[in-house]
Order: structure tokens, then sequence, then C-alpha cells
């Protein structure tokens, strides 16, 4: 196990009756703080029936309304461009987001100054620190920067612990591989998809990332860090160790793999989180899957409490080999709820076919999948691609009746499977979109 380092190690190692009253104390400041400031959650709370004053042990938080993304769009198509659930006044904001869109009409987001250059730094130090980074790092940002929030907090923010930040923006692949060796970079970051790309083609120059001074990886945006298979793709891309970064626009950066790489840590002392069943919105037990809700404890320029984010996620509360307390998220993101499908009576998440696709060395890592319409006929369809363009037919054939075959029997669905010509389907540098959902 590589050495642990801490940021605030009394923090991350209270116990956990001390941890939760913690919480408590925070999460009912923040409750009288957005009561006070923002018309939407005094709104919501009035017609709930409840006040700040009526939380007073985490269990009463469940009394506490969800906050949902279509109510965050709700309220700035009547509010523009804000909403009425900001907390600060607009012209204190310093930095503007919104989300991607993939799944309606973007979320703006406002940060302050306080935001951006006290609980951000806060929340990334933890990342930085659980990853075992230093000062004498070197951080290489393959990403174009954007209204999009990926890497923008991260790099800022080991940027002011002094930490060397080469941008890496506005670059081909084989420009971004070059500048990796020529800066001297000891860590990069990106999508999983992104450096599984990045990897590839520094192969494909001659020069392999494996004979780079590169020892941390660091993904986001995809479930790939925590899918068994693609993390092991990356790590023997890179020769380096490969950490999950998870978070969200809304709800900014919240989760980070430690050194010991047994789960995806919440800090929780800045976040509440809660796993609940899908349905009923009960809480699950200790190890089993449910839909993650989270709320912010420190933020003060767009708060949200008790977030449905959509993760669905399995927690475990034991003390971690690296001794922090903050529970894990065994396996990281299992898959989102508004990505699973159902298809001939099972769940099933693209994460879980990534993880087949990519054990199969015959097959390159890139994938797509086809949903047919209900009542098609049609089975479910993987588009996949040869590993090597150069790949005799035969071979092909075989990998994938074998993929259909370890589909069948991991996920109990018979697939389709169409290969295209190598290089056929389309890379992507920020987040994948791999399923296509036919009307």
């Amino acid at each position: 196990m590589e050495t642990v380092l801490y940021w605030q190690k009394e923090i991350e190692t209270l116990p956990r009756e001390k941890l939760e009253e913690l919480q408590l104390q925070r999460f009912r400041a923040q409750m009288r703080y957005v009561y006070e400031r923002s018309p939407f959650y005094r709104r919501k709370f009035d017609a709930a029936g409840i006040k700040p004053d009526d939380v007073r042990t985490l269990d009463d938080i469940r009394h506490v309304p969800f906050t949902e993304k279509d109510e965050l769009r709700q309220s700035q198509a009547e509010h523009p461009p804000w909403g009425d659930f900001l907390c600060v006044p607009p012209e204190d904001g310093v930095r503007v987001f919104q989300t991607s869109g993939t799944t309606g009409i973007p979320v703006k987001v406002l940060v302050n100054h306080k935001d951006w250059t006290v609980h951000f730094y806060h929340q990334f130090m933890h990342f930085m620190y659980g990853y075992g980074l230093t000062r004498k790092d070197v951080l290489f940002v393959p990403f174009h920067f954007g209204l999009h929030i990926a890497w923008w907090g991260f790099s800022t923010a080991l940027g002011q612990e002094g930490v060397m930040i080469v941008p890496g923006g506005g670059q081909s692949s084989q420009d971004r591989v070059r500048n990796i060796f020529e800066w001297g970079a000891t860590a990069v970051c990106g999508t999983p998809t992104y450096m599984v790309h990045l990897g590839q083609t520094a192969k494909k120059m001659g020069t392999p990332l494996t004979e780079s001074k590169v020892r941390t990886v660091v993904t986001a945006g995809e479930p790939g860090a925590a899918v068994a298979s693609t993390k092991k793709t990356i790590e023997e891309l890179w020769r380096a160790k490969c950490y999950d970064d998870i978070g969200s626009t809304e709800i900014t950066n919240f989760g980070f793999e430690c050194t010991c790489q047994k789960g995806t840590h919440v800090i929780e002392s800045m976040f509440y989180a809660e796993c609940l069943d899908m349905e009923t919105l009960k809480p699950v037990q200790e190890g089993e899957v449910g839909e993650l809700v989270l709320s912010n404890l420190c933020t003060e320029s767009m708060p949200l409490l008790r977030y449905r984010i959509m993760d669905l996620v399995r927690f475990n509360k034991q003390t971690c080999g690296c001794g922090r307390t903050f529970l894990r998220l065994d396996g990281g993101v299992i898959g989102r709820a508004d990505d699973m499908f159902q298809f001939a009576g099972v769940n099933i998440f693209p994460s879980a076919i990534e993880n087949l696709v990519r054990e199969i060395q015959e097959l390159s890592t890139e994938y797509q999948l086809v949903v047919p319409s209900m009542g098609s006929g049609k089975r479910l369809k993987i588009r996949v691609e040869p590993s090597d363009p150069a790949m005799a037919k035969d071979r092909i054939d075989l990998a994938a009746k074998r993929l259909i075959e370890t589909v069948k029997f991991r996920i109990s669905v018979t697939p389709d499977v169409e290969v295209v010509q190598a290089g056929e389907l389309p890379r992507f540098e920020g987040k994948a979109r791999r399923v296509i959902r036919e009307d």
C-alpha cells in the first residue's frame, strides 16, 4: 500500500458517533441558512410543514423534502438565469458553470469567492492527499476548459496548494503525449475513456506512457475507475495507479479513492450522504445497492439539501485500511438510475457491459449499446470493434461469440454483437455517450 497522507487527519479519522454529531450540527446550520436566504427552500419547507429547528437527530432528516434536478431547471426557467435557490447575490459570483445537459436543459451554477477559494479548496485537498499527491507533483490537465466544471476545481485547488499545473487544452492527443514527457508530468486527470485513448495513442506513437514519470491517473465523469477491467487497462497503459474522483456540477465533488483502493470515500465532514431504495426512497441496509442522496454541509452559493444525484451506490461504513472513518462507496458509482435500462426483465447498467467488453483482449475498449424499443422483438445490440485492424476474421468472430456467452451468463440477457471496423466507433475527450435508445 502507498504511504497514507491526510489533509485533516483528526476529522478524517473521527469515531463515527463524533462524525455524525458534526454532520447533524452542520446540517441544522445549513438548513437554517437556506431557509433564510433561498425562496425556493423556504417555499419547499413550508409546503412540507417542516422548520429547521424540527431536525434534532439525523433520523429527522428523512422528513426534509428531496431536491430534484427538474426543480432546479424549473426554478431557473421561472427566475432566469440563476433561479430562486441561489443563496448569495449574483454579483458575488466569481465562477459560473452548467451541467452537461445530457438528461435535459442544463442547470446553471454560480460559485462565490469563499466557495471557490475555501470550500472547493478543502474538498479537493481531501482528494489530493487521499491520492498520495504532494507539492512536488506536476499535474497535466488534458482538458478544454469551458462551462463544464470538470477539472476546473481540481486543478485550481491543487495549484492553490502549490502543485505545478500544466494546461493541456487545445492540443491533439499526440501533442499531449509529447507534453507529458516534456514537462515531466507525474499526475494526469481525465475521463476513463480518454485516459485509455491517450494511453493507446502513446503506444501507437512508439512512446508508451509506461516510460513517463506519471504515477497517478485521476479519472472522473464516468464510472471507469471503479470498473475493474477499465482500471486495470488504465494502470497497465500508464504503469500508474488509477484513482476515482466523484462529483457533479450541482452538488460539487464529494468522493475520492484513497491509496488503499478499496472503495471511494465520501467527504462526510462536508456532505451528508444517504443510500435509499429507488422505489420506496427509504434507507437500505449497509452493503445493499441504493440511490445516493446528498446534502451540502458547507457551501454557501447554491447549497442543495437531500439532492437526488441519481447515482447508484453501496455503502461501507467500516474503517478503511487507510485509517479514515469516512464511509466508502464499494465499487464507486455502480451505475446511474437514469442510465440504467430494463431489457427482458433485467436491470442493466452500461458499466457492467463495459467491464465485460474490456475483459476481451481481441476487442478495443470502445463500445456502444443499442437498446431496442419495447415490444420490437429485437435483441439488445452491442457494437464493438477489433483491437487490431489486421486481426483475422475468425479470431474476431470467436471474440464476439465469447462476449455473447459472457453477457448471457453474467447478466442473463442474450445480446446481438455487431463488429464494426477498427476505429469506427466514436472517441470522447469528455463524458462518453454510449447508450443509443431506439424509438
